[in-house]
């Protein structure tokens, strides 16, 4: 059974003391508890792990964050925020969450605060957070708090049941080292700011990355990085050559994706993509992927 945060009365009455979930590894199975009372929905608090956002908060979760921020009694947890790696400047945060809401009590606030402080003194710059679209008082307490509203993202996912294992000559391969650079020119072309390239392809490898290529006489066409497996893989990028783009090539790539990733074991296939890029939308559209839920990227700084 899940575990209940306290009342706003009972928090009231406590002695409030703000900790890192190092420091009380007794209540990893609470903070899992709530986080998972704001699923997708209108009090729905988005996952700052692109993998898991819109998924069942695990303890594996909480262990790929840089930290996890609670606000406990001597026994209770009355409240979290987790600190999500984002990039070398920036951190994504998940949360805050409390029983009491985000004006029952000032726990949000001073979650944040420490989230904060503790994030600046770390040495990164900025903040941001996926606020889901039909969380409209998540989105105004950010608000309230100096975070100013980005685009609004779209999270897709795709059913890889019924996938067929991949031929074997299928158009589309797992990269080699010798697809590196191509890749690389390719990525930045697609995604100019894109931290993905640093320090270099082969080390997202050693991280857990997998790099599909579409190749054809003329060199590679189109190359994608997935991560993770299991419940959901996550399709973190995917570019086709500038010139060859709307001739069915990023279809291509995606169908064989789709094919070696249900040969791995991974039963969906997720992904994030601006809510204002029309062709990749209508191209996830196109390939099976269905929308599970929009959100505002919202940042600021530290």
């Amino acid at each position: 059974m899940a575990q209940r945060l306290p009342t706003t009365k009972r928090i009231a009455r406590e002695r409030v003391k703000l900790v890192d979930l190092d420091q009380r590894p007794e209540l990893v199975s609470a903070t899992i508890a709530a986080f998972a009372a704001c699923p997708p929905g209108k009090q729905h608090v988005v996952c700052g792990l692109p993998a898991s956002m819109g998924q069942s908060p695990t303890a594996a979760d909480l262990t790929a964050c840089l930290g996890v921020v609670l606000a406990c009694s001597v026994t209770e947890l009355l409240g979290a925020m987790a600190l999500c790696p984002y990039s070398d400047e920036q951190v994504t945060l998940w949360g805050p969450v409390s029983s009491a809401g985000l004006h029952g009590t000032n726990i949000p606030e001073r979650l944040l605060t420490e989230a904060r402080r503790a994030l600046k003194e770390s040495g990164y710059t900025s903040a941001r957070a996926l606020v889901d679209s039909r969380n409209r008082e998540l989105r105004a307490f950010m608000i309230a708090h100096g975070f100013i509203p980005w685009k609004d993202n779209v999270i897709f996912e795709r059913s890889l049941r019924g996938e067929q294992t991949p031929p074997t000559e299928t158009e589309v391969r797992v990269a080699t080292p010798r697809d590196h650079a191509r890749m690389s020119t390719l990525i930045e072309e697609a995604f100019p700011e894109t931290g993905h390239l640093t320090p270099d392809l082969a080390t997202r490898e050693r991280e857990g990355y997998r790099h599909y290529v579409l190749p054809s006489s003329a060199g590679v066409l189109g190359a994608a990085a997935v991560v993770g497996q299991g419940r959901r893989a996550w399709l973190k990028l995917i570019g086709i050559s500038a010139k060859q783009r709307g001739k069915g090539h990023g279809q291509r790539l995606i169908q064989g994706i789709l094919q070696f990733e249900a040969a791995r074991g991974s039963q969906q296939l997720g992904l994030e993509v601006l809510g204002d890029n029309a062709a990749a939308i209508a191209l996830y559209a196109a390939t099976g992927f269905k929308r599970q839920f929009s959100g505002t990227i919202m940042t600021a700084p530290l």
